[in-house]
């Protein structure tokens, strides 16, 4: 390693592969079956690894025995994940500030493309973290080095620093995204998600209203548009932003089977068109959203 590269520690990525992009690499760490051996005795039969339950306790300083405190038990607002990988990004001498920058953004494209959610090892995470992919497509090697390649190029050149942060912050909240459990919460930030993604990839002088949005981008980016369901999308998205409203309905009840799955089309969707801005078009971008199923990347 050159005195111009830095390296850091992630986790954690359930893939025990090594990975090389321009401008750095990403290698398992050396603790990777013990890290997977923790990670596998904390996570739940749905697939996903919950905060820890804590509670408050209080200690007689004169004996120094420790009593549990009744009624404190709760799951806690942030947790940490053991370490899988270990990120060398070249052209960097201090990782710390990195993170901030293009380490960060290059640490949420591997959650991006496996669908999980990775942080710095002595960062936190809220909530719970998938160990099985929230996309539904089978990522070959040799197109995570190219996908990520293609990224750091497009972070670098096409977008200035008020857009590197949009592009890390939305690669974040659409990994966030994947957790989350009701569905009109996983379609609001799916649409969160859309509408920051349309603001990196539209280069024009206007913005067309929402209602066209995805006609144009579609368009833009090759995408195959299926308008009965963006329509559903923007329709659902300003009952609920401006009305409160989900599907007609309360959040949090029982409503139609289209609203329920919108905010799984959405994602689908936005997994391609997040592709093709930040690495361009391809017979995967090209492919259609509204049908489950894996789809190699």
């Amino acid at each position: 390693m050159t005195h111009d590269s830095s390296i850091d520690h992630i986790g954690f990525l359930n893939i025990s592969e090594d990975f090389a992009f321009d401008g750095g690499r990403l290698t398992c760490s050396p603790n990777f079956a013990e890290s997977k051996q923790t990670v596998e005795s904390r996570t739940n039969l749905d697939g996903y690894v919950y905060p820890w339950i804590t509670h408050r306790a209080r200690t007689n300083l004169r004996t120094g025995k420790t009593r549990k405190l009744a009624h404190t038990e709760r799951q806690t607002l942030l947790h940490q994940m053991p370490v899988s990988h270990d990120l060398v990004m070249e052209g960097t001498s201090d990782p710390i500030e990195a993170r901030k920058f293009l380490s960060g953004f290059v640490m949420h494209c591997f959650s991006f493309l496996y669908g999980t959610r990775l942080q710095f090892h002595d960062w936190w995470l809220d909530g719970r973290i998938p160990m099985k992919s929230t996309v539904d497509v089978n990522v070959r090697l040799s197109a995570v080095d190219r996908f990520v390649s293609s990224a750091i190029h497009t972070w670098r050149e096409k977008l200035d620093d008020r857009q590197r942060m949009v592009a890390s912050n939305v690669l974040f909240l659409f990994a966030k995204s994947g957790s989350l459990e009701w569905d009109w919460e996983k379609c609001q930030m799916e649409y969160i998600v859309f509408d920051a993604t349309f603001s990196l990839g539209w280069n024009k002088p206007f913005n067309p209203p929402h209602a066209q949005r995805f006609e144009a981008i579609c368009e833009t980016y090759g995408l195959l548009n299926n308008p009965d369901l963006t329509k559903l999308f923007v329709t659902l998205r300003n009952d609920l932003f401006h009305e409160a409203l989900w599907d007609s309905g309360q959040p949090g009840t029982a409503r139609s089977s289209i609203a329920s799955y919108a905010p799984y089309n959405l994602r689908r969707f936005n997994h391609r068109l997040l592709t093709a801005i930040l690495s361009g078009t391809s017979e995967y971008t090209k492919s259609d959203w509204w049908h489950m199923g894996p789809v190699v990347f």
